[in-house]
This record gives C-alpha cells, sequence and structure tokens, in this order.
C-alpha cells in the first residue's frame, strides 16, 4: 500500500511528508484570502497579482515585463490589464518613442488596492518574525525552489540559489559570495528574486 502525504495516518514515519502537507495547508490559506480579496474587489486573482506587482515593482511597467515576471503569456496578462484600464486601476501611456508599446501605472485607486491587498502577506510575516532560524529556512525554501525548478515542477525564479552570479561556501562557516555586487553574502541576504538575475550556464 502506497504512503500518501494527504494521509496524516502515514506521517510518523515521513518528515517529508509532514514538510509538503503543512506547506499544502499554508498554501490554503492565501487561496481563501484571495477568495475574500476578489469579493471585496470584485479581481480576479492574476488582476490582483498584477496591481501588487506594478505597485512595488514599477520598473515592471509594460505587459511584456509583467508576463515575464508573472510567467504567463503577453496576451494573458494584456487580457487583465484591460479589466484593470477599464476599472480605472491602471493607465497605459503610449513610449513615446515607440507607439506600440505602452507604460504600464497605477492610479490612485489602484495603488490602494495594492496596499490592501499586500495586509494580509504584512501579517503573516509578523508571525515569521517570530520564529528561529529564519535564514535556515529561508535557505532551505530556496533550495526546495531550486529543486522543484530543476526537475521542471516550476518555471524559472531569478533567485540567487540559481544566479551565475553566486558562489556557493565551502567549508563550515563559509559564506555565499554575489561576483556581481563583489561582496559576500549570509544566507539571510539571499534574494527570492533579483532584477539582477543572470541563468546559471
Amino acid at each position: 500500500m502506497n504512503d500518501f502525504v494527504f494521509d496524516p495516518n502515514t506521517h510518523e514515519s515521513h518528515i517529508d511528508h509532514k514538510i509538503v502537507f503543512a506547506l499544502e495547508r499554508l498554501s490554503q490559506l492565501f487561496r481563501i484570502q484571495s477568495w475574500e480579496a476578489n469579493k471585496q474587489f470584485q479581481l480576479s486573482p492574476l488582476q490582483m497579482q498584477i496591481v501588487t506587482t506594478l505597485r512595488f515593482q514599477p520598473h515592471l511597467d509594460s505587459v511584456t515585463a509583467v508576463a515575464s515576471y508573472l510567467q504567463l503569456t503577453n496576451a494573458t496578462v494584456s487580457d487583465a490589464v484591460r479589466v484593470l484600464n477599464q476599472k480605472q486601476y491602471v493607465e497605459k501611456r503610449p513610449d513615446p518613442e515607440d507607439g506600440r508599446r505602452h507604460h504600464l501605472t497605477l492610479t490612485v485607486a489602484g495603488a490602494n488596492i495594492a496596499e490592501e491587498l499586500s495586509l494580509f502577506a504584512n501579517q503573516i510575516g509578523e508571525f515569521v518574525s517570530l520564529l528561529p532560524n529564519q535564514a535556515v529556512f529561508l535557505e532551505s525554501l530556496l533550495q526546495l525552489m531550486q529543486l522543484l525548478q530543476e526537475n521542471g515542477f516550476i518555471p524559472l525564479q531569478q533567485m540567487c540559489t540559481t544566479c551565475r552570479h553566486l558562489v556557493r561556501p565551502e567549508g563550515d562557516g563559509a559564506a555565499y559570495y554575489c561576483q556581481l555586487l563583489d561582496k559576500p553574502l549570509a544566507a539571510r541576504d539571499l534574494r527570492v528574486y533579483c532584477p539582477e538575475y543572470e541563468t546559471a550556464v
């Protein structure tokens, strides 16, 4: 008989099953919050992602940039942006040098919604701040993401652990080293997303 992660009765001798089960339970928390936000703002999960992306990463100011960041097609993001524009949450301004390209910016209403949507993550962050060994936890999560990426479960993630600029520590107590920044990085300094990321060869 197979042992299944979703069966708590099989967890006794499988710490890996417990971890995956815990991650699934946590993901449900975010799904529920997304459903509640949909009721309040009448926005799809993708539309919510776009307004928060534009609020906190305003350099991603085009459909192509947002689509690349969210690992979606331009057409999918373009449709969502069109609705956000109609709702007057996102403005589209033509590029003065290329009339086919538009720059995306949030309206005041759009920025307010993005900040409201982000309050829940801030609340979770307050509890995470109480955890011991946060740096070890972060490093483990990045290692898990790297394994999932390498095995085709998730698309490319622009994180330190898969970047060509990162030199891994050798020996106990050694730090990571970023060749781009030309400085050592402790585990707590590793980024989940870096705009200067370059794929390791």
